[in-house]
């Protein structure tokens, strides 16, 4: 494919990007990345403190793939004037980049979160979000008409075409609720809760006129897990999300089966498969394994996109691990004083 072709369909993607509002990052294994998903689940675990990275490498089939990668980093903060309601706090670092121009996006955000214990088994969270994000192109990687002699291509050639700038940087805010259940003595779960990102509408635009902005970006999420047995449990998933005319809707579903679950040697493996509404079959694996989360799922594209990418979507990867501190024993006295 000569690069000309490749200038065509580096192009096309732009104008589907540009089609669907700037879109923010999205993977498949949405359910492993929870803080791109809503502020108010930082802190919301089990443990103490969460780390979490995913990479996700789609459209490899054509010559310009879409790389994603996202780290993460959260934690539950408690203090005495709570009671026995906490804080979550957390960061995270997201870049994506696709073309022969380079065409990125870097993000970086800082959470935080309210949890309080409103019944047995039940909380409720609200969290904040500030985000800051630079888009960025070398257009010096370009071909353009005013280059070619003679059907002959001169790369050093000059060209009358510029860009008014190669990066366009912006602040944005945003908020989220969630709502959570675990009866006691269950591993049985379910939680749900809605986003809002980029509140403030933001400009972006390569042109810095101003004209183009950040639409908000609504998510809606839901998941669950049913302990069907001793060593099974069902688990599910779902996501809604809505920025301009942009719309994604997914649903995940899996067994869980626990290989081991002796204390210091858990071992679980967890296998499903789903559906991204009109754009892709997916299939995954998760390996948990004392305080690991390994993921790997894959995309089979079903959109009108498969004339390029022969229904390959692309492979999607990441893991999370979680610490508990171990509290320290209350000081009491061994022998009374006298």
């Amino acid at each position: 494919m000569n690069r000309i072709q490749r200038l065509k369909i580096f192009f096309l993607l732009c104008l589907c990007r540009l089609a669907l509002p700037a879109q923010d990052v999205h993977f498949s294994q949405f359910y492993n990345a929870p803080l791109s998903l809503n502020p108010a689940l930082a802190g919301a675990f089990e443990e103490d403190m969460r780390f979490g990275a995913a990479y996700r490498n789609q459209w490899s089939s054509v010559p310009v793939p879409y790389e994603s990668f996202f780290g993460t980093y959260d934690q539950k903060v408690f203090q005495p004037w709570l009671g026995d309601n906490w804080l979550g706090l957390g960061g995270a670092f997201a870049y994506d980049q696709a073309g022969d121009a380079n065409l990125s996006w870097l993000q970086l955000a800082l959470f935080g979160a309210f949890h309080w214990r409103a019944a047995a088994g039940h909380s409720l969270s609200a969290g904040l979000q500030l985000r800051f994000g630079q888009r960025a192109l070398e257009p010096g990687q370009f071909s353009f008409a005013d280059q070619f002699t003679d059907s002959f291509f001169d790369p050093a050639a000059p060209t009358a075409e510029s860009f008014a700038a190669t990066s366009a940087g912006y602040f944005s805010l945003g908020s989220g609720f969630n709502w959570f259940y675990q009866p006691e003595e269950s591993r049985s779960r379910a939680w749900a809760g809605l986003s809002a990102t980029h509140l403030n509408q933001p400009a972006l635009s390569f042109m810095n006129d101003g004209t183009v902005s950040l639409p908000v970006l609504f998510t809606l999420n839901a998941q669950g897990l049913l302990e069907l047995a001793e060593r099974w449990d069902l688990a599910a998933n779902l996501l809604g999300q809505r920025q301009g005319t942009y719309q994604e809707i997914a649903g995940m579903a899996g067994g869980r089966f626990h290989v081991s679950q002796d204390k210091g040697r858990e071992l679980a493996l967890q296998l499903g498969a789903g559906y991204r509404l009109g754009d892709a079959l997916i299939g995954y694996l998760d390996v948990f394994y004392k305080n690991w989360r390994f993921g790997l799922s894959y995309d089979a594209n079903t959109s009108p996109f498969i004339a390029a990418t022969n229904r390959n979507g692309g492979p999607e990867f990441s893991v999370q691990y979680v610490i508990r501190q171990v509290k320290p024993p209350k000081a009491y006295k061994a022998c009374p004083i006298f």
